[in-house]
């Protein structure tokens, strides 16, 4: 059974602290302002252990397991080491432990994510937003399928946020001069990874993945091991990204295995690019425009020069057509392969009117 203790304070005010004993997890205490609140809490926790308990998948030290230590054995799991995508996760992962990592983890819940997603939408967009939360997710849910955590305490639904529309907003001429001109300004590592977004139109978490046995300089050709869509793609290599990636070799720092580092050597993550990223907006004087609005440039320059929207949709790994339609303002009306064709035979059975 659970038991209480009234608290008395200097103030007047008073609190309830409830304990809950199962046998064999650790005791486990929390405060509430009135004694209904601890009980029920009491009354809840001491059933979800006892059933755990009965069924025997859950960890003895469930009750003190906290959110920072779920995290950290989730990164230190080999499996989530091998993720391509680590680096962002830990990243990811760092806010979730400096600002929930004290909570108990058996107690985290739907009101504690939602608050925390308030949190992280102070000066966060929607899709950042979904970042962060999409990662606490996968912990949580490593964290389930381990047994850490009881398999009941299922990811709340209708967390996410609703992302808008995604516009398309591309680079003039001048703009693209200028910002390549700030990129090189800035350091090889910046024109490389600028140039090669535009040239490729990979996404930013595509081109952190890169690793120099990615890139074919002989065949012109950058293969995607890991994409949004899990779908491996072979992109061409213009010589112009090819010439800015040697550079980066030769003057930037430089790994055995991945293409962007950071000057400590260490792979490059997003929050690092997007702080240096911000230089090089200041620096080209861009207004209303994002990283990834350096992909639907390429988009846009391929739509404007020829490539149909196949064409377009194989490049930037899109998983539907629909998704490559947001481009189809841009090859309305032009001519398609075999446009030609058909001109000419039209022209050898066309009779002039008599």
């Amino acid at each position: 059974m659970p038991s209480f203790q009234k608290r008395k304070y200097g103030d007047g005010s008073t609190s309830f602290l409830a304990w809950v004993r199962v046998k064999p997890f650790k005791p486990v205490s929390k405060s509430f302002g009135t004694k209904p609140e601890a009980a029920a809490w009491a009354e809840t926790l001491e059933q979800e252990l006892k059933q755990q308990r009965k069924q025997g998948e859950a960890r003895k030290d469930l009750t003190s397991l906290t959110v920072k230590g779920l995290i950290d054995e989730f990164l230190a799991d080999p499996e989530t080491k091998q993720l391509k995508y680590f680096p962002d996760l830990e990243s990811l992962l760092a806010w979730w432990s400096n600002h929930c990592g004290g909570d108990k983890a058996l107690g985290f819940g739907t009101l504690k994510l939602r608050e925390s997603r308030d949190l992280l939408r102070n000066g966060r967009k929607p899709a950042t937003v979904n970042r962060y939360l999409s990662a606490m997710r996968s912990a949580w849910n490593w964290a389930r399928a381990a047994g850490l955590v009881p398999q009941e305490k299922v990811w709340p639904t209708r967390l996410l946020l609703t992302e808008p529309r995604e516009r398309v907003r591309f680079l003039t001429d001048a703009e693209l001069a200028a910002v390549m001109g700030a990129a090189e300004k800035h350091s090889p590592f910046m024109h490389a990874a600028v140039l090669t977004s535009v040239a490729t139109g990979l996404r930013m978490g595509e081109l952190l993945r890169l690793e120099w046995k990615d890139l074919d300089f002989e065949k012109q050709t950058v293969t995607v091991l890991v994409s949004k869509n899990k779908r491996r793609r072979a992109v061409h290599l213009p010589e112009p990204a090819i010439e800015s990636l040697r550079a980066l070799k030769k003057n930037g720092v430089v790994g055995l295995t991945r293409v962007f580092l950071k000057d400590d050597g260490k792979p490059a993550n997003r929050f690092y690019l997007d702080y240096h990223w911000r230089s090089v907006h200041r620096g080209a004087g861009l207004v209303d425009f994002h990283w990834h609005d350096l992909r639907h440039s390429c988009a846009s320059y391929l739509a404007q020069n020829g490539s149909t929207l196949v064409e377009i949709g194989s490049v930037l790994g899109h998983s539907s057509p629909t998704i490559t339609a947001k481009y189809a303002h841009l090859v309305a009306g032009a001519p398609v392969t075999g446009s030609a064709a058909l001109a000419n035979k039209l022209r050898r059975s066309f009779k002039p009117p008599t």
